[in-house]
């Protein structure tokens, strides 16, 4: 697991190489849970954030933690962007479909920033962000499921 973790960073920029179903899953678990772990950790200060009202110093304490902890999820959040997109663009490719496939995940993106865009949103609108949003996330998963096109079906 920690090899296929340290492929996702090691090939970086690398859009020659393959990415088999196992690679891509495990990567995309690994920085799946430390997402959960910054979610976690940054909604417990929050809640420490708010008990600790009268106590001004454990206050700041708290309130400089969090934006600590907030820059360093930060950062990872942009250290994975570029990886996470090219192991995806191989994924893609791996799967024998035409590339033009590949711009389901633009869409995707624009759908999820439009989905949780308030200035946009009426009723309708947001309705059909959901169904489009949630239309392509599921094409997007089925085709990262694909096996790869070059070897058997026993993968």
């Amino acid at each position: 697991m920690m090899q296929a973790y340290r492929n996702f960073f090691f090939h970086y920029f690398n859009l020659k190489q393959t990415t088999g179903r196992k690679d891509y899953w495990l990567a995309t678990f690994v920085n799946l849970i430390v997402a959960l772990i910054f979610y976690a950790v940054s909604s417990f200060l929050f809640y420490l954030l708010g008990i600790t009202d009268q106590f001004l110093i454990l206050n700041l304490f708290v309130a400089f933690a969090m934006i600590i902890w907030l820059i360093l999820a930060t950062f990872f959040a942009l250290a994975i962007l570029i990886p996470m997109f090219t192991l995806s663009f191989r994924r893609y490719r791996d799967t024998g479909l035409s590339m033009w496939a590949f711009w389901i995940e633009p869409f995707l993106l624009i759908a999820l920033l439009f989905l949780l865009t308030e200035e946009f949103s009426d009723g309708f609108t947001n309705i059909w962000a959901v169904w489009i949003t949630g239309l392509l996330l599921v094409a997007d998963i089925l085709i990262k499921l694909l096996p790869t096109a070059s070897q058997t079906d026993s993968e």
